[in-house]
């Protein structure tokens, strides 16, 4: 009886196994934002729970958020020296004028308005709004602003909205407030240098020609508000010049209504007001008054002011 044998089967070739395809991982569409709150701001002061809303509000707008409160300059300059991405700033401006003279590094910043004047953000068309502020701060695109550098004998500081000399400067030098925000501590710094004001010779060059004024005041600023919601000038942060306005010498009685026609931004083009563009201004006041840089007195020396173009980039709609 034979026996069947089974087929022998060979084996079979193996099939070549396809390299594994990389996983592709998707970028995240969630802009990483800072949060970096100014804890002396005056907003901030009266309304600690900004910092949670405003992160809150981030979050709401598509953004990723890291949240940090500062109380000191050097704080803040620690922080924006390692930021790599976009720092959204809660204060007044004063948080923008201390990022701006922070050495080194400066990254592109958005800003959530909690100050009382505001003037940075209302120059910039950035919504006062606290939701819309962080919706613009999350979506909106950073543009380059210029700023004054303003260099005395034994100073430098990068003003952000303007420099003034004369009365505004004697009574900002006199303000004792822990921010801008104290009315009461600025009429009582208003007063105290209207008692004995006088109007003074100033050697004011512009652009290399110089010229001695006699004058109430002198302003040169980068943006159209300044100082105590001030509306010295349509000035552009954006175009290359500085905007100088000179006020002619007058009585003490004059300056009341001149700063009323200055909150209202129609002092230009009547008696006594001069205005001019420049992109270098030197002033000379032989110390009669002291040179304010945004908030900050740099002394009664001479002062040499000139434009650092592109000198920031912030989130804004007018910027």
């Amino acid at each position: 009886m034979s026996t069947a044998l089974a087929p022998v089967l060979s084996p079979q070739p193996f099939a070549p196994v396809a390299p594994a395809k990389p996983i592709r991982r998707l970028r995240s569409l969630s802009p990483h934002l800072l949060l970096v709150a100014n804890g002396n701001a005056s907003g901030l002061n009266r309304h600690p729970e900004l910092v949670q809303d405003s992160a809150r509000l981030l979050r709401s707008a598509g953004a990723r958020v890291e949240s940090l409160v500062t109380s000191t300059l050097d704080e803040l300059a620690f922080v924006l020296a390692g930021a790599e991405r976009r720092v959204v700033l809660l204060g007044g401006d004063g948080s923008l004028h201390a990022a701006a003279n922070t050495p080194g590094h400066k990254p592109e910043l958005a800003l959530i308005p909690g100050g009382k004047a505001n003037n940075v953000a209302r120059s910039l068309g950035i919504p006062l709004d606290l939701d819309a502020a962080a919706r613009l701060a999350v979506e909106g695109s950073a543009h380059p602003i210029d700023a004054i550098a303003a260099q005395t004998a034994t100073s430098r500081y990068l003003a952000v909205e303007g420099v003034s000399v004369g009365f505004h400067a004697l009574a900002r030098s006199q303000y004792r407030a822990k921010n801008s925000a104290d009315t009461a501590a600025g009429i009582r710094a208003g007063l105290g240098a209207l008692t004995r004001f006088e109007p003074m010779t100033m050697a004011v060059g512009l652009d290399g020609s110089c010229e001695l004024m006699r004058l109430s005041q002198l302003f040169v600023v980068n943006m159209p508000l300044f100082g105590p919601g001030l509306r010295v000038a349509p000035a552009d942060p954006t175009d290359g010049l500085l905007d100088v306005v000179a006020l002619e010498g007058g009585g003490r009685l004059s300056l009341l209504p001149l700063a009323a026609r200055l909150r209202r931004g129609t002092h230009l083009g009547t008696d006594g007001v001069r205005s001019f563009q420049a992109r270098t201004v030197r002033i000379s006041t032989r110390g009669a008054s002291p040179v304010i840089a945004d908030t900050t007195d740099l002394g009664s020396d001479t002062v040499e002011l000139s434009v650092v173009p592109q000198a920031l980039e912030i989130v804004g709609r007018a910027a």
